[in-house]
This record gives C-alpha cells, sequence and structure tokens, in this order.
C-alpha cells in the first residue's frame, strides 16, 4: 500500500449534523479549499493529483464506530487463526479473487463458507476497526503478508488512534467516541470519479468527522503496484 495511501485532514466552521451527511459530503466536494488540495492517483498515470472534474452526485455510506479496545480482535487466538505465540496459522493455498489465500487469516476476512469466517459477525465486519484491519491485511497487489499478527494489529491501532476522536462523557464519566465515519464514492457526467474510476475492495475513501473540532480526516487508497521499500 506504501505510496497508494494517504490521510489528509480539513476543517469545517458549520455544525455537522450526521443526518445531513449526504449534504455535508457534497458541499466538500465543492468547496473551492478542497478542490486543489483533495488528493487522489491517477487512473491512467498512476501519479498523485486532484480531482479535476465537477461532482454532480454522492454516496456516503455510514461505517459504525463504536470499539473502543483491541481486545476486539483477541478471538482470533481463542478460535485458532492465531497461534499463543502470534504466528498465523497456515492453510492450504487457495484463491478468492484476486486474492491468494495461504493462511487462516485471510481465510477468515475472504471465504464466506469457510467455518472461522463467522468468528466476527455481520455487524462485526461493519465496524471501521474491523474495515481498517481487514485492508492492512489484505494490502496492495504486490503485498508480502506478514506470517505474525502483531505488525497488523499494531498498524490498525495507530491509525485508529489517529483518525477517530474520543471524550469522557461528563455524566458517565466512560470514554465514547465523538467520530462519524463515512465510505464515501462520488460521480461525475461520466460516472465514478473518486476515489477511483475502477471499482475494488481495497480502493477506497473513509471520511471520519469530528464534530466538535470540526475537522474531517480523509483515508484514502487507490489498489495497485505500491512503492518496494
Amino acid at each position: 500500500m506504501l505510496g497508494r495511501v494517504a490521510a489528509q485532514a480539513f476543517g469545517f466552521d458549520q455544525t455537522f449534523q450526521a443526518y445531513r451527511k449526504d449534504e455535508f459530503v457534497m458541499a466538500f466536494f465543492k468547496d473551492p479549499n478542497v478542490i486543489p488540495n483533495l488528493q487522489l492517483l491517477s487512473d491512467s498515470s498512476g501519479q498523485w493529483t486532484t480531482l479535476g472534474t465537477e461532482v454532480k452526485k454522492i454516496e456516503a455510506i455510514n461505517v459504525p464506530c463504536t470499539q473502543l479496545s483491541m481486545s476486539f480482535f483477541n478471538r482470533l487466538y481463542d478460535e485458532d487463526i492465531v497461534r499463543d505465540n502470534g504466528h498465523i496459522v497456515k492453510c492450504l493455498d487457495s484463491f478468492c479473487d484476486p486474492f491468494p489465500i495461504s493462511d487462516e487469516l485471510r481465510k477468515m476476512l475472504l471465504v464466506e463458507d469457510s467455518e472461522k469466517y463467522e468468528v466476527f459477525s455481520q455487524p462485526d465486519r461493519e465496524e471501521f476497526l474491523f474495515c481498517l484491519f481487514k485492508h492492512l491485511c489484505l494490502g496492495g497487489a504486490l503485498c508480502q503478508y506478514e506470517d505474525v499478527l502483531h505488525p497488523y494489529l499494531e498498524t490498525t491501532k495507530l491509525l485508529y488512534k489517529d483518525l477517530v476522536s474520543v471524550r469522557k462523557n461528563p455524566q458517565t464519566k466512560k470514554i465514547q467516541i465523538t467520530s462519524s465515519v463515512f465510505k464515501v464514492t462520488a460521480y461525475d457526467g461520466a460516472g465514478v470519479c473518486y476515489p477511483s474510476t475502477k471499482s475494488h475492495e481495497q480502493t477506497f475513501s473513509y471520511f471520519i468527522v469530528d464534530p466538535i473540532k470540526r475537522h474531517v480526516h480523509v483515508l484514502y487508497h487507490s489498489y495497485g503496484v505500491g512503492e518496494m521499500s
């Protein structure tokens, strides 16, 4: 994913109301500060560029964001997907287009009729924390998979903490998430123009909106061959 993923922050100056998310996202794409600064990868050149087209329509899908702890993933150990020493359990090689599967982790993520798939329920899988984890596990077009779980969990945790805002509820004293998360697609006159004209499970843009600080974080990735480190 290196070289094909970007996180950007933008500020806004009016009250954000989650039920008016579509208006908010459309206003975002029309804003004169966003148009020259919102980064995306050109499908033709593979270079970073800006939108360069007028957005006519948007789709903003609510992504649940309620998880406050990485213990959400402890079941990977309980269900023999990951060994106690952190090593991911291998399996017979198979394929779930376009992803090769050679371990129980990817099987759990991708193969709906596998016995491990149900370790995470459908509501669990919709959580932003799970989406981040899955994207990092599947990676880019030339991804070399990790043998141990720790790098995936640690990177997921760092991204999640950077992107999602929390506060302590003054009444209950409990930590609560204040951000709203949306998976965003934008259309111009010809069809989908953002995050890419080409659809792929690993091509995405998430808008993480902090209504208190009035920030919106944009996490973007376009599937393809990333940089070789």
